[in-house]
């Protein structure tokens, strides 16, 4: 099986017996791809079935879309994700860093009131 773009060559003959040879991205007449085998089977996001006459819209090489619309949505649903993935790293990192400066505030705090007892004594 072959998916993708396919050369096919084809020898046009003419009055002066040259030979010209025309490759062509398209493919033969009545030349059917059995859509078992075939990952564009149906949309990415809405599942409607991709036919093999119609455009179909790529997204990050392997995602297939019935549209531009529905490439359209993936394309935000993924930013999305990654802003949201983004966020949560902020924050975690924030909260380490608050956390670690409430340790030292409070070691600070303990010193200080040893060295109050210290000097009480």
């Amino acid at each position: 099986m072959e998916v993708g773009l396919r050369l096919l060559p084809h020898i046009i003959t003419s009055k002066n017996n040259s030979n010209i040879l025309i490759k062509s991205a398209l493919k033969k007449p009545n030349q059917t791809i059995p859509m078992d085998f075939c990952f564009l089977k149906t949309c990415n996001l809405c599942d409607k079935n991709l036919s093999q006459d119609k455009d179909i819209y790529m997204y990050r090489g392997d995602q297939g879309f019935c549209s531009i619309e529905c490439r359209n949505r993936q394309i935000v649903l993924d930013e999305m994700k990654e802003l949201e993935i983004s966020t949560k790293r902020i924050v975690k990192s924030y909260r380490q860093c608050c956390n670690e400066a409430r340790r030292e505030t409070s070691l600070i705090l303990k010193d200080i009131r040893m060295q109050r007892l210290k000097s009480k004594v």
